[in-house]
């Protein structure tokens, strides 16, 4: 499926503040560190604390090709949703807190844990790495300095340890990020993870991001254009101009998504589900 967008980005935003990294997190990398510090600085130092971006979107797979609108929608740096409206219905995918959910025509399906690790929006690259400096659970490796196109980019690994909470530790690997920043501007170029719904011989699909067209919006630096890939075939292409600040009366994640009351009720059941499944595959 090949998927292009026009979206429109406007942050009119609240601000979050971003704390320091925890001393205690695990396998952090001082290497890493400085590096996702500095990208952190390059990108504002700044997190809003809720946005909306909207815009067209145009989908192709095969021979069929959909238009229609897309929504791209942040909180804090634990909620994120990305709905999709065309002629054949809407859907949308909302990620609160570690759960996820798809919503379309057929109704509300929940993701498995070890899905919805890899469903928050990967648009947002300032979030991502404020989630990683802001979590003590995160761990940061350096791999090395690289070559993407014409750029010297520095390689690195994220991933979520769960060294706070034992019983959701099977799901650390389904959280590995690796991340490409440019060496000369500390910002993000390229993103890589797989997506697996289970653990185990779940196959693995792999997903990239590029991002490009870096602009100074509100003192918070984002890209304008986003190029994804799927499974090695391009799939995604978002520009973007225009981002609105969270309209509780347009999106509630506890009414849409059922998210929270979901991550309120369940997180017992599933941490024990994720416990016991990790036991039985070692």
């Amino acid at each position: 499926m090949r998927f292009q967008s026009a979206v429109p980005l406007l942050f009119s935003c609240v601000f979050l503040p971003v704390s320091a990294p925890a001393q205690q997190a695990p396998q952090r990398d001082p290497q890493a560190l400085v590096v996702l510090q500095h990208a952190f600085a390059a990108m504002g130092a700044t997190v809003p604390s809720d946005s909306v971006a909207t815009g067209n979107v145009t989908l192709v797979a095969g021979s069929k090709t959909e238009n229609g609108t897309i929504r791209i929608l942040t909180r804090g740096l634990e909620q994120s949703a990305e709905q999709v409206q065309t002629p054949d219905g809407s859907r949308s995918v909302v990620y609160s807190q570690g759960r996820a959910n798809r919503i379309d025509g057929s109704g509300t399906t929940a993701f498995t844990l070890e899905l919805a690790a890899s469903s928050q929006t990967p648009n947002l690259p300032l979030v991502l790495i404020a989630t990683a400096l802001n979590n003590p659970d995160a761990a940061f490796q350096y791999i090395g300095l690289e070559t993407l196109g014409s750029a010297q980019v520095h390689h690195l690994r994220l991933w979520n340890t769960f060294s706070s909470n034992s019983k959701l530790q099977p799901l650390a690997e389904f959280t590995v990020r690796e991340l490409w920043i440019d060496a000369a501007t500390g910002l993000p170029r390229k993103l890589f993870y797989n997506r697996r719904e289970a653990r185990g011989a779940a196959p693995k699909i792999p997903l990239e991001v590029f991002y490009e067209d870096y602009r100074n919006v509100g003192g918070m630096f984002y890209p304008f254009l986003i190029k994804k890939s799927l499974n090695g075939t391009p799939w995604a292409d978002l520009t973007g101009d225009f981002c609105t600040r969270w309209n509780e009366r347009e999106f509630t994640w506890r009414k849409n998504g059922h998210v929270d009351q979901e991550v309120q009720a369940g997180a017992d059941r599933d941490a024990a589900a994720a416990d016991r499944s990790g036991n039985r595959e070692r």
